[in-house]
């Protein structure tokens, strides 16, 4: 069964509300456009992936967004969180006979590569869900779901045990995997930290670091 990315996006500029002490609104827009890229990317250019679907309800995020072939619909009006994002997504998945990749859209180290690890960590039969987790071991920051509708997201604090919990009430076949890439989600200015500084590599978000001066502001906490 082939393979569909389903990327909640919320709003530009209204996400990242954990580094609001450190980074200015038009930082933040920025930095959540420039990780979406890099990820975007990142599912581009995964093989193992036969389709890429985000769900928002931000004009310009659809417009990133399709510029890297990613299909679009449109998030619940308001909004009602990235697990009901994501159920959109889901069910878009299940209609195409798709198994889904839930991704976070704050993933911005994720390789092609680490994507095809965890295509190729799922169950050779469906009725299996592989799992990786935040780097605080709490989180889950990426899902594939065989099926697509096998079981409901708790994205959000300690999601890990309640995907867990979920999967063995439902009889599915629980994978984790430890992904270094992946399990960097950016919430917090230690987080964002090595990413601006270049510790991890080049990428867009780094860019966006360096283009507004965010290294050591966010070393020493400073407010915008």
């Amino acid at each position: 069964m082939s393979v569909q990315a389903v990327i909640p996006v919320k709003p530009l500029g209204r996400a990242l509300g954990r580094l609001a002490a450190v980074l200015a609104p038009a930082e933040r827009r920025d930095l959540q456009a420039a990780m979406l890229a890099d990820l975007l990317d990142a599912c581009r250019g995964c093989a193992a992936l036969d389709a890429l679907l985000v769900v928002t309800s931000d004009p310009a995020a659809g417009q990133l967004a399709a510029g890297f072939g990613a299909r679009l619909l449109p998030d619940h009006a308001p909004p009602q969180g990235m697990n009901a994002a994501v159920a959109i997504g889901r069910a878009d998945a299940a209609r195409q006979g798709r198994r889904a990749l839930v991704l976070t859209a704050d993933l911005p180290l994720t390789r092609p590569e680490d994507l095809a690890a965890i295509v190729a960590a799922a169950p050779a039969v469906a009725g299996g869900v592989v799992l990786v987790p935040s780097r605080d071991g709490t989180g889950t920051n990426a899902l594939l779901l065989d099926p697509a509708e096998a079981m409901p997201t708790r994205l959000g604090p300690d999601s890990r045990a309640q995907h867990a919990a979920l999967a063995r009430e439902r009889g599915l076949v629980l994978t984790e995997l430890a992904l270094p890439r992946i399990a960097l989600d950016v919430d917090t200015p230690a987080d964002l930290a090595p990413i601006a500084a270049g510790a991890h590599g080049w990428c867009r978000t780094t860019e966006v670091c360096v283009r507004h001066g965010l290294a050591g502001r966010l070393t020493v906490g400073t407010a915008p």
